[in-house]
C-alpha cells in the first residue's frame, strides 16, 4: 500500500499563493496577525512581532518532526502576507490529513482568500499526494468558522465533547468535519464553480 507524501512546496491560485512558511514572513504576518479577531477561537493572546516568531518557530519544528507543513497565505494582487493555513496530523500510512491552524486578515474576510487557500490544499492533497480524507475541526463556539468549512462542502461529522483545555481554563468541544477522496470530485468541481462565478 502507497504512503500518502505532503511535502512543502507553492501552490498557486487565482487570488492567493500559499508559499511554504519561512522566517522571511515573520513581519509582514506578524502585520496580518495583529486583529484580536482573529485568534478568539485559536487559543492565543493576540500576539506581538516575538509571539508571532515563537510560533513560526514552532510550526517549523513541526515540519522538521513531520507532523506539519505551514504556510503563509499571500496576495497576488499585493504581495502582501495576509493569513497562514497547515496541513496538520498528518496520517501518510492511513493517507489522511487535517487542514488547521487557518486564519485569515479581518480585512480579507468575506473575499474568498480563505476558501481558496483550503481548496487549494484539498486540491493538494487529494490529487498530488494521494489523501482519501480530509479533516476540519473547529470550536463548537465559532459558527462563522463552521459555516466556512460547510461551504466548502464538508460534511459535518460530530462534536468531540471536552476535547481540549484552552489557555484561559475553558474546557473546548471540537466538531470535526471531513472530505473523503469518493466526494473530492463533486466539492472541487463546486468550488471551482465558484470561484470562476467570484471573477465575474
Amino acid at each position: 500500500m502507497s504512503l500518502m507524501e505532503i511535502t512543502a512546496s507553492t501552490l498557486e491560485g487565482q487570488r492567493i499563493r500559499l508559499e511554504p512558511l519561512a522566517v522571511a514572513h515573520l513581519e509582514s504576518l506578524a502585520a496580518a496577525a495583529g486583529s484580536a479577531e482573529v485568534w478568539t477561537y485559536l487559543d492565543e493572546a493576540t500576539p506581538d512581532v516575538n509571539a508571532v516568531a515563537s510560533l513560526i518557530a514552532e510550526a517549523l519544528e513541526e515540519q522538521d518532526q513531520g507532523v506539519r507543513v505551514p504556510y503563509a497565505i499571500v496576495e497576488r494582487q499585493t504581495g502582501a502576507v495576509i493569513g497562514s493555513i497547515s496541513f496538520i496530523d498528518i496520517q501518510r500510512r492511513h493517507r489522511g490529513v487535517e487542514i488547521g491552524w487557518a486564519w485569515v486578515t479581518p480585512s480579507k474576510w468575506r473575499t474568498g482568500a480563505a476558501r481558496e487557500a483550503s481548496y487549494l490544499l484539498m486540491r493538494y492533497a487529494f490529487d498530488v499526494a494521494g489523501a482519501i480524507r480530509v479533516a476540519f475541526k473547529t470550536d463548537s463556539r465559532n459558527e462563522r468558522s463552521q459555516r466556512a468549512i460547510e461551504a466548502l462542502g464538508a460534511t459535518r461529522e460530530g462534536m468531540f465533547r471536552n476535547h481540549r483545555i484552552l489557555r484561559d481554563g475553558y474546557v473546548r468541544d471540537s466538531i470535526y468535519y471531513s472530505v473523503i477522496a469518493e466526494e473530492w470530485p463533486q466539492v472541487r468541481r463546486t468550488l471551482e464553480v465558484q470561484r470562476s462565478d467570484a471573477e465575474v
